[in-house]
């Protein structure tokens, strides 16, 4: 058993508790007796400090991750309606694949020696911030121009997000309280009041429903939760939103990537199955598994006291969830659970890819868009397959660039937040 329980410094009267196996941290996180809490999120209830509670107030305290209770299930009901099987289905169709055409077709040079290439981490993140933009419904990033702006708050939001995670905290939440004044003077205020007229044409009848779709600033907009009244509120909700729609996603098909290429190394008559959408779909699930979320542990509070046998809660105790260790406990997915396999066998019951999207009442809602609603459809999926039948290898000359965590000796903890990814495309000039 890998769960361990530490002893907080002295002038700290709550215990941290550690949880790393997939069956403790299943009890855990769908127990009534834990909670989302803003303090245990950005370290700042152990030990309070200044640097902390800025991460609280800028990013955490208020939006839907942090809420719990009746304002948790309200506000999830009402976000429910983005992930609905038939918006999933418009922005694979209209939004994401079109955007993938795209910014491929801008982003990839042929080098001196003839190669085509890129640096797929930041075709990827402009890919997802268009579909974050809808999502959300952010306006200006028609132009390249506004996409570039909309970009540069993308990792520094992540970061300042997560921060509690980073080696150099201190620069990581400077650069994430830059991006967020951007993000909202430039792109959340002035998409708000565009939504307010949307919505005003729509009532008086000059624009139809198809011509406004829904998106979460209708929602803030219209005041459709009750807290979402506090200016504060709607914007770490999109802060939020933009993160999980742009960050994660990036992260999770560039890992994916990563581990398919060293895969095909390895068993190059496998590169054939890029055309099937289930082997695809496991290799995706075997990424989330090994890394997600991305960070290495999730916070929770107790709020009452648990036992589940291998764990033992109070009341005021902080747990860490580590996910990715979870996800590669040895008792449930076998002996070579820290290796990357998309032909694994996994025990009837349990999901792929752990728990990577959590589970509970605060599992991620971003679930089915990955996977899609049959689980080999999604947008992500899609994605890279499409990157493997244009070729696409490591570009031999120029290395993939992180950003460090903190550090740890444990391989499992060793999680990359991919800055820079270069790629060749073999197959690129062949394409019509």
């Amino acid at each position: 058993m890998d769960t361990a329980q530490e002893s907080a410094p002295s002038q700290c009267p709550v215990s941290r508790v550690r949880v790393d196996t997939l069956d403790a941290m299943q009890q855990v996180l769908r127990s009534k007796a834990v909670e989302e809490n803003a303090d245990v999120s950005a370290d700042n209830y152990v030990c309070p400090n200044a640097l902390a509670a800025t991460n609280v107030r800028e990013f955490q305290q208020g939006n839907l991750a942090m809420s719990n209770g009746d304002v948790h299930r309200q506000r999830r009901r009402l976000l429910n309606s983005l992930v609905r099987p038939e918006q999933l289905v418009r922005f694979r169709e209209d939004i994401i694949l079109p955007s993938v055409d795209r910014w491929m077709s801008r982003m990839v040079r042929q080098d001196a020696a003839g190669a085509y290439g890129c640096d797929l981490a930041g075709v990827v993140e402009l890919i997802f911030l268009e579909f974050a933009a809808k999502i959300i419904g952010i306006e200006g990033v028609e132009s390249e121009e506004g996409m570039a702006r909309l970009r540069g708050c993308a990792l520094p939001i992540f970061g300042g997000l997560s921060a509690a995670h980073f080696e150099d905290r201190q620069g990581v939440t400077d650069a994430g309280i830059a991006a967020k004044k951007v993000f909202v003077e430039e792109f959340y205020r002035p998409s708000l009041e565009h939504t307010r007229e949307q919505l005003k044409k729509l009532e008086a009848g000059e624009l139809t429903e198809e011509e406004v779709p829904l998106n979460l600033l209708q929602m803030i907009a219209t005041r459709a939760h009750e807290s979402y009244a506090d200016e504060d509120v709607g914007i770490k909700e999109a802060i939020l939103f933009f993160v999980a729609t742009t960050g994660t996603s990036v992260q999770a098909v560039l890992s994916t990537v990563e581990y398919l290429l060293d895969w095909f190394e390895k068993y190059p008559e496998d590169r054939a199955c890029v055309e099937d959408m289930e082997f695809i779909s496991n290799a995706l699930q075997e990424a989330l598994r090994l890394r997600a979320p991305f960070v290495p542990f999730l916070t929770r509070l107790a709020v009452e006291d648990l036992d589940t046998g291998e764990v033992q809660l109070k009341a005021g105790d902080e747990v860490q969830a580590w996910v990715a260790r979870a996800g590669r406990d040895s008792a449930v997915f076998g002996s070579d659970a820290n290796e990357f396999n998309p032909r694994r066998e996994v025990p009837e019951g349990t999901s792929r890819y752990g728990l990577a999207f959590a589970t509970g009442p605060h599992q991620c809602l971003g679930l089915r868009a990955v996977l899609g609603n049959d689980g080999k459809s999604g947008s992500h999926l899609r994605l890279v397959q499409g990157l493997f039948r244009a070729g696409i290898r490591r570009d031999p000359h120029v290395p993939v660039q992180t950003l460090p965590l903190k550090h740890s000796d444990d391989p499992r903890d060793q999680i990359p937040t991919y800055i820079s990814f270069p790629v060749i495309l073999d197959n690129w000039s062949t394409r019509a």
